[in-house]
């Protein structure tokens, strides 16, 4: 093969076994042979001695047959019309009628086969070579919508995934004889790019490639060949054709050999149109062919990430700084490895290209601003006391370990704060400031200045310790401003260097904490008369409406036990509650509410009396420190009219669970769901989720559930004392009756 992008035939059989290993099978178990179907074509078989894979397959006059095998024992043959044609490597056979063609595949040993099946028709394009202007018909086929459908990163290589038979849109197969060769010609638009890939070849087969516009006509230096017919233990790469103007390609299919067939895919991309990217999206996968783009808003403190995946890329950033676009240096970017590309400053916009025949790029947006500022500290110390709006502040009383670094990559070498300090006149601070870095080349001074010139006043080195690389620094300052520098011990670091380098950033964290001496007194300024009222009056008002919810609170909770003590009193009350139903006293709905109503009024009563208030439990359950009660209510009580309302009790006396959940179990049909639950709780599919329930609560919940199953079994898990803890019903709770 030869031309601008060939490729050489790369990888062995075990590549492709690597691949295949993350295909399913297309086989059940304890059958033989085991077949490997990969983008629905049959590509490995796994026989046993002695053993064969037969397929037959409907053919008419004239359809080319051709079996390539690779493998140490095994054999292929084709029988068609009563004729067999045997090889073990590639059999071919122009089928003479219409009927079945019998292929079958056989091994003296046990072994896996890789298979290269070619069933179509014989193209049989027009053997006279047509001049630009002269009408031919187009081949429109194997077009890709878009990039990120055609390729998958994950089967280790980006080739256009083909799906189908030999005989679909993706190919173009055949059979081409030496005395007559045959001319294909493929409909392209300007900014395509087309992939081809020899799947199948019986013999000599050879690709030549021109360019026709409605005038002239190229010849393109891409020439596929192959000097003998397919190997299935052989991996081919694709080429490529780029396409400058629209027109057309004239493919030559040629071979030396008697006759040969073959099949060549063919996949045309379309020029990729730039994407936007959201303001809030800072990852994202760039995918494309030739040429991609992606725009997205940018800082000046942000770096572009890269990490390509597969293929080599070349990658361009334009960002655009006032109303002007500024083109980066390009850059080469190896396959798996990841590179950075640094904003110029000011930069409010960028336009990230992507150069490469193939390509799948992961990108990230990140940020090297010092702290959360959404800023770098400018390098130089400010002058006037009045003009210190681009400098970062950092509080003296505590900076929450401030994170910064010197971005040599984007030619940082200094960093300035200011450090404020709050007071009052004639106060006296006592400030720790504390650094750490990994880095003994970080140099960092501190100066008490002039609050009136910003002169000056003291200067403080900060030395840092080889072991713990942390240094510190107490100062007695007044209040106002202060100033604290970072800079590179080599001052000649970004000597010779350029924009977005290869150097490593520096690393910095700030700390700070103040201790005030109070020196002169604290200025103070008595209130006005009107002040003294509403603030009076405002302590008076914000002081009752602390007091109201404690006071409804009490209410509440006295009017809750009241009402336990009425219904304490009532025994068998579901019945009532069913009763009241029957005779119509009471509609559905209002009887729910009076049941939700009673929940947490009888769950102020012992336990004993809360069970008999609503009547003889369907299922009951205790261990040491826990007591569940299961009754089911009236199907009239529930929301849904086709769900199950259960009442449920829980009491724990002596254990406090934490983490808890109820699960309701089906052990027929399908599972269960929890569609409603009072008081409500967060409940999702088969449970509902209660977190944690104190020693010596007691709980009533009631629950709807809908399914197709007829009884249930009731459990709940937790925690106790920091252990996983499970209670289960041990008896199954039917919905109709105890026997069902």
């Amino acid at each position: 093969m030869g031309g601008r992008n060939t490729r050489h035939r790369t990888g062995l059989f075990l590549l492709s076994v690597l691949i295949l290993c993350q295909l399913p099978l297309n086989t059940h178990a304890d059958e033989s042979p085991i077949v490997f179907v990969i983008d629905e074509r049959v590509q490995m078989i796994t026989l046993d001695a002695g053993t064969s894979y037969d397929i037959s397959e409907s053919v008419t006059e004239g359809d080319v047959i051709s079996v390539a095998v690779g493998c140490d024992f095994c054999s292929v043959s084709i029988e068609e019309n009563g004729s067999v044609t045997t090889s073990t490597s590639i059999a071919t056979v122009v089928a003479s009628g219409t009927g079945l063609a019998n292929i079958s595949i056989s091994s003296a040993e046990t072994e896996t086969v890789t298979t290269s099946i070619l069933v179509a028709p014989d193209s049989q394009y027009p053997s006279q070579r047509p001049a630009p202007a002269d009408s031919f018909d187009l081949d429109s086929k194997g077009r890709c919508t878009s990039s990120s459908e055609c390729i998958d990163v994950h089967r280790g290589n980006l080739n256009t995934i083909s799906t189908g038979s030999y005989s679909s849109d993706w190919f173009e197969s055949g059979l081409v004889r030496s005395d007559s060769p045959e001319y294909w010609a493929i409909e392209v638009l300007e900014g395509d790019l087309v992939e081809f890939k020899l799947h199948h070849t019986s013999d000599h087969i050879r690709f030549e490639f021109s360019f026709q516009n409605s005038t002239a006509e190229l010849a393109l230096p891409l020439l596929i060949e192959s000097a003998t017919g397919t190997d299935p233990d052989l991996l081919t790469s694709p080429e490529y054709i780029d396409i400058l103007e629209d027109g057309r390609l004239i493919v030559k299919i040629s071979t030396s050999a008697a006759e040969s067939a073959y099949a060549l895919q063919r996949s045309i991309h379309s020029k990729s149109l730039t994407q936007q990217i959201d303001d809030t999206t800072f990852s994202f996968t760039q995918i494309g062919h030739m040429q991609s783009q992606t725009a997205f808003s940018f800082k000046e403190t942000n770096v572009v990430k890269l990490a390509p995946m597969i293929e080599n890329v070349k990658a361009e950033l334009t960002v655009k700084i006032g109303s002007n676009w500024i083109v980066m240096p390009e850059i080469e970017i190896s396959k798996n490895t990841v590179e950075r590309i640094y904003a110029y400053p000011n930069s409010t916009m960028a336009m990230l290209t992507i150069t490469s025949d193939v390509h799948w790029v992961d990108v990230s947006i990140e940020s090297f601003s010092d702290g959360n500022l959404s800023m770098d500290a400018p390098s130089f110390s400010p002058t006037d006391p009045n003009n210190i709006a681009i400098w970062p502040i950092l509080a003296s009383e505590n900076t929450a370990s401030f994170e910064g670094s010197l971005t040599l990559a984007a030619m940082d070498q200094n960093d300035v704060y200011l450090l404020s300090v709050d007071g009052w006149v004639d106060s006296l601070h006592r400030v720790h400031i504390v650094i750490r870095t990994t880095n003994q080349d970080l140099v960092v001074n501190v100066w008490e200045l002039d609050q009136e010139t910003f002169e000056t006043e003291s200067e403080y080195t900060i030395a840092f310790d080889p072991l713990s690389n942390e240094g510190e620094v107490y100062l007695n300052v007044g209040p106002g401003f202060h100033l604290i520098e970072f800079t590179h011990n080599d001052e000649n670091i970004l000597t010779n260097q350029t924009w977005s380098n290869g150097l490593q950033s520096v690393s910095y964290t700030i700390t700070t904490t103040k201790v005030t001496t109070e020196e002169g007194e604290e200025p103070w300024f008595p209130p006005n008369d009107e002040a003294k009222l509403w603030g009076s009056i405002i302590r008076w008002v914000l002081g009752f409406a602390m007091i109201i919810p404690a006071v409804f609170m009490f209410y509440k909770i006295r009017s809750t036990r009241a009402e336990g003590r009425r219904l304490g009193a009532v025994r068998e009350r579901l019945k009532i509650l069913t009763a009241l139903l029957d005779s119509g006293s009471e509609s559905p709905k209002q009887t729910r509410k009076t049941l939700v109503k009673s929940l947490e009024a009888v769950a102020t009563l012992p336990w004993q009396s809360a069970c008999d208030s609503w009547g003889i439990p369907d299922r009951t359950y205790s261990t040491e420190g826990t007591s569940l009660a299961i009754w089911k209510l009236d199907q009239r009580l529930s929301k849904d009219p086709d769900s199950w309302p259960l009442l449920i009790g829980l009491h724990t006396p002596d254990e406090t669970w934490e983490v808890t959940a109820f699960r309701f179990d089906a052990p027929h049909g399908s599972a269960w769901n929890v569609t409603n639950v009072e008081p409500r709780l967060l409940h999702q599919g088969e449970e509902i989720f209660i977190d944690t329930i104190a020693k010596g609560t007691m709980i009533f919940l009631t629950v709807e559930l809908t399914g197709d199953g007829n009884q249930v079994d009731i459990e709940l898990n937790g925690h106790v004392d920091g252990k996983p803890r499970g209670m289960r019903i041990p008896t199954t709770l039917s919905r109709f009756s105890e026997e069902e």
